[in-house]
């Protein structure tokens, strides 16, 4: 991917990028146009009559600005209540040229974003400590990080994370497991920054882009030499069978020379797991003490030994360079390579213990080239190859009879053309794609495999119609799925700045999910409990209607506040229906297009600088779900949610960090008995439904037309209140210490929220940077005078 240097006059509107035709000097008393309005006198004096209707919107625009301002500060003393923590970079001046590509489909600096685009990076990311993924985005305001079947998953906007599309440098991630991306999987040593989206972006992106997109840059530098090594060491829960111990070690080596750089990156990391109920020292000492009896075995002592969080040893290696043709032509490429190894001890009632292994490999190839004309006109061609196979392994011990193995391999190929072309005050994007997925599981129906295309071409407008105020973005992509035929999906991004220090932003647009190749062709059986599931090769994709708007506002130097709200509705929504009947003797759940649901809800940030170094943040979440069908909440979704952070991080000696996160009670579901039940053409009674329901505070139904057809109750629970803390001393300038303590309350709840307990760590960071041959301006002058935002290639 190019990086750009970014040369303007102070603070820019984004006028700049689209120069006016010229008007009568006294529409604007004599002057460019700013983002400040002037009185309306002035926009009247001598002015055309061709410019009437300009005249009428700034005097439209200059009364709404001032009734906002007028809102605000009667609204300010409840922002400060319900603001929001202060992750994203969106409030820091510092970082207002950082180049940001996700939300509009291009370069562009992250303060003059049409579509908001919340940023994390480098710097906070070491700051706080984070180890993988997962530890930088467990912070983040609208999203929500939990422990999945197999390591750490998304939820964002209140939406599972099947809903949500992980990129790596534009590329997507592929390995899905039961519809989530394992986020510990992506280290923290390879990311630069992280480009967060919020609401529907399949216009944009395509399938799976319905909640949002994150979007993981990985590093490079700009320094003609750059070395950094890291070491760290910690200590949890003590398990039955291992110390709870997790070390990591990483490396990183760059090099920026005149036409080419390239950085290596490589890390290894170990644990040995964690276990929220660990055997009790009485049942150790009862079995060995009744081994000492005649004819005593140990199985006469059901064993509970199991374990929570999976042993693992993981390996990434990956290497990026960047190629200059010329000054206005480059080539990117990247290679990486990730091997994890997985162990877990499984105990199934009553008596089988399960020892578990995966094994995985993740590769990933790419290269692309852009190629600049004028600014913004450009040209990027790209394809990449991922893979992931992962090959999972069952021991039972002491009997074969549960012992299995099966692996699963992902494989896609991607292509990308798109042009980006200025064209008076329009930016014109459009692009071509193209996506071939390849699936091979024991797990499918019939041969094991599936294949599927995807094809699709977008365009969208960047449109100014008027200057320096409103910036318009109309886009639409057609895409045509092998599987599901063709979908039409329209958006519409917005931003106007009716003062200096105010942005309003807003977007809507359609998203879908296509079925993965587990709901259309999934066969699993497991006759030991008595059912089976099947997929459904009839299922249809899920479509969803998103709606977002935001409000930032740059109070003082020090002060930065947000609120932004959202609103989802989708339909089709995949979920697994009882068949009537028995097939094999077994019970049989299908995959089917049944539920609709909505989620809705505030996010507001809050961000205070109120000394030099010290940065702290505050803020609320609000999010509101709810099954259409079922009748009740989406499982698992706190109401409320808050956050407080707040760091010291002067560039040597000491420095601290501390992280708070607050969830409120969640929703959680359970089977609703019945009384009476329609049976065999016969109403049967079960009076001994109602006795458990009073004592545990359920409901439970008095008729149930359709046993096969659940009805679910919900009761709340798994409140929590999560800390980390993390202090750091940097010396001899090239070196810093570092310890911290993560869930510093030891918060988990080992069935319904089984997160590592209580974490102490510590380590060491070197870092070795020469000073670039060509330092960014830390004033960046007017290009030839004028105004215009150029962006010029870092060789």
């Amino acid at each position: 991917m190019t990086d750009f240097r970014i040369c303007y006059r102070r603070k820019p509107a984004l006028s700049a990028l689209f120069p006016a035709k010229p008007e009568p000097s006294a529409l604007h008393g004599g002057m460019a146009a700013s983002r400040t309005l002037l009185p309306a006198k002035a926009g009247l004096s001598g002015s055309a009559p061709g410019n009437a209707t300009v005249s009428v919107f700034l005097r439209w625009a200059a009364v709404a600005s001032a009734f906002i301002r007028m809102a605000w500060r009667q609204a300010i003393s409840l922002t400060f209540l319900v603001s929001l923590l202060a992750g994203p970079t969106l409030a820091e001046e510092s970082e207002d040229a950082t180049i940001v590509v996700t939300g509009d489909k291009r370069p562009r600096p992250v303060s003059e974003s049409i579509t908001r685009t919340e940023v994390v990076n480098r710097k906070q990311i070491e700051e706080q400590g984070s180890r993988n993924l997962s530890d930088v985005l467990r912070s983040q305001p609208g999203i929500e990080v939990r422990e999945g079947i197999r390591g750490q998953e998304i939820r964002m906007q209140g939406l599972d994370p099947e809903y949500v599309l992980i990129l790596i440098d534009g590329n997507r991630v592929t390995g899905r497991i039961d519809g989530a991306i394992d986020l510990s999987r992506i280290k923290a040593e390879e990311i630069e920054r992280i480009e967060i989206i919020k609401g529907p972006a399949s216009a944009l992106y395509g399938s799976e882009a319905m909640a949002g997109v994150i979007n993981i840059i990985t590093r490079r530098t700009d320094s003609p030499f750059f070395a950094q090594a890291e070491m760290q060491y910690g200590s949890g829960r003590d398990i039955h069978f291992g110390t709870g111990n997790e070390s990591h070690a990483s490396v990183a080596l760059g090099i920026n020379r005149e036409s080419f750089s390239n950085m290596f990156i490589a890390g290894w990391h170990r644990s040995d797991g964690y276990d929220l109920n660990p055997e009790t020292e009485q049942k150790k000492q009862a079995r060995i003490l009744g081994r000492l009896l005649p004819g005593f075995e140990d199985d006469d002592i059901p064993s509970t030994e199991d374990q929570t969080g999976s042993a693992f040893r993981d390996l990434n290696v990956s290497d990026r360079f960047r190629y200059s043709i010329q000054e206005n032509w480059t080539v990117d490429g990247s290679l990486s390579y990730r091997y994890l190894d997985q162990e877990i001890v499984d105990f199934s009632p009553p008596r089988a213990v399960l020892d578990r292994r995966n094994e995985t490999h993740d590769a990933q190839a790419s290269v692309s080239t852009r190629y600049e004309w004028n600014y913004p006109t450009a040209l990027s061609l790209h394809y990449s190859h991922a893979r992931f196979v992962d090959t999972l392994n069952i021991d039972q011990r002491r009997s074969d009879d549960l012992d299995s193995e099966e692996t699963q391999e992902d494989r896609t190929h991607e292509f990308r053309a798109q042009l980006d072309y200025g064209l008076g005050n329009h930016v014109l994007t459009g692009g071509l794609e193209g996506l071939i997925e390849e699936y091979v599981s024991p797990r499918i129906e019939g041969s094991g495999y599936g294949y599927r295309q995807r094809t699709a071409g977008f365009l969208q407008d960047e449109w100014q119609p008027f200057d320096a105020l409103f910036y318009f973005t109309p886009g639409v992509r057609f895409e045509h799925d092998s599987q599901f035929g063709s979908q039409a999906l329209p958006r519409l991004s917005a931003r106007w700045d009716p003062a200096r220090k105010w942005t309003l932003r807003f977007g809507a647009g359609q998203g879908y999910r296509a079925p993965s190749f587990k709901d259309l062709y999934f066969a699993f059986q497991n006759p030991g409990v008595g059912y089976q599931v099947v997929g459904n090769p009839d299922l249809k994709p899920e479509k969803s209607n998103g709606y977002n708007a935001s409000v930032d506002y740059a109070a003082t130097e020090w002060l930065w506040l947000s609120v932004s709200g959202f609103y989802n509705s989708i339909t089709n929504l995949i979920d697994f229906r009882r068949l009537p009947g028995r097939s094999d003797d077994l019970t049989t759940f299908q995959t089917v297009n049944i539920s609709k649901a909505f989620t809705r809800g505030l996010e507001s940030m809050a961000e205070f600088r109120f000394a030099k170094n010290w940065v702290a943040g505050l803020g609320y979440t609000f999010t509101d779900t709810y099954d259409k069908v079922q009748e009740v909440p989406l499982e698992g979704r706190a109401r409320h949610r808050g956050f407080y952070s707040l760091s010291y991080a002067p560039p040597s000696g000491f420095g601290f960090s501390i992280r708070g996160h607050i969830e409120g009670h969640q929703p959680f579901y359970y089977e609703k008995d019945a009384l009476f039940t329609f049976q065999n053409r016969r109403f049967e009674i079960d009076t001994s439904v109602v006795l458990p329901a009073l004592y545990q505070n359920r409901e439970f139904t008095l008729v149930d037309l359709d046993p096969d057809t659940p009805d679910y109750g919900y009761y709340l629970a798994n409140a929590n209140h999560t800390l980390d803390v993390r202090m750091r001393y940097k010396f001899w300038e090239h070196y810093e210490a570092f310890a911290g303590v993560d869930n510093v309350f030891d918060q988990y709840d080992a069935v319904l929220d089984p997160r590592r307990p209580r974490f102490i760590y510590a380590g060491i960071r070197m870092t070795v940077e020469t000073a670039p041959t060509r330092p960014l301006p830390s004033e960046p002058e007017p290009v030839d005078g004028g105004g215009d935002i150029q962006l010029l290639e870092e060789p």
